[in-house]
């Protein structure tokens, strides 16, 4: 068993959809009023995003992108719909406007086994750590909602100063800052960025995957690859 394991938190310990898109529709409503484009812009703005006929695309910006370059891809899309706006305008706007429409996600844990799943590995003695591309007010208040808050050693997110994953720095961190060799750690993730950092750092790498296409493309980076939070323990075990 690893004794830490690394936990992306959208997609892997929330589910996604239910929270990002809702969230994602009200920010762009919003930035389209400000910034005064047609319904036409969000719409662009969402095919750059990845989210189309209702899904986010899992090697989409939405899902696999920082703040910073989800800024610049609305940014782009409302230029070609005449908006003008800066770098810093819009990266302030877009957070803005994400923070002001958190309330419209659903929070739903990606698993009914997940507290369960989590308890069980933290009481066999795995430190437990998320490293995630939101900020921090927004992760520890989804970790409170999942019921799951208290049950991470560290919680690493966007604007602590850590490059964005899949740069390993923060893999180094944890191995320093916890004593944890590099074989004794594990990333669960359902993004392909999230394995390429588990494959940058030098640690294993284990795909969430909730479907075929999914798992597809997860396989090709990961060192296994499971369909929900319940096949983590066994897994874990045959690393």
């Amino acid at each position: 068993m690893k004794k830490g394991i690394i936990f992306d938190k959208d997609g892997t310990l929330l589910d996604f959809e239910a929270f990002w898109l809702p969230v994602t529709e009200g920010t762009l409503s919003d930035l389209a009023g400000e910034f005064r484009v047609p319904g036409g812009a969000v719409q662009a703005a969402k095919k750059k995003l990845g989210v189309i006929a209702g899904r986010a695309d899992r090697n989409g910006a939405l899902c696999m992108g920082t703040y910073a370059s989800i800024a610049e891809l609305i940014r782009a899309a409302f230029a070609a719909f005449g908006a003008e706006a800066g770098e810093r305008e819009m990266y302030g706007a877009v957070c803005r406007a994400f923070r002001d429409n958190l309330f419209r996600g659903e929070i739903i844990p990606t698993s009914p086994r997940l507290c369960e799943v989590l308890r069980d590995l933290k009481g066999g003695g795995c430190r437990l750590f998320v490293v995630t591309s939101d900020k921090e007010d927004g992760t520890r208040a989804c970790l409170e909602k999942l019921g799951i808050g208290d049950m991470f050693d560290g919680v690493y997110t966007d604007g602590m100063g850590y490059p964005a994953k899949p740069d390993p720095q923060i893999i180094g961190e944890i191995e320093r800052s916890y004593s944890i060799d590099r074989e004794s750690l594990a990333m669960v993730g359902d993004t392909s960025t999230d394995l390429l950092f588990a494959r940058n750092g030098g640690i294993a790498g284990i795909g969430l995957a909730r479907g075929a296409r999914e798992r597809s493309l997860l396989s090709p980076l990961a060192d296994a690859v499971v369909g929900d939070i319940g096949e983590l323990p066994a897994t874990l075990q045959e690393l």
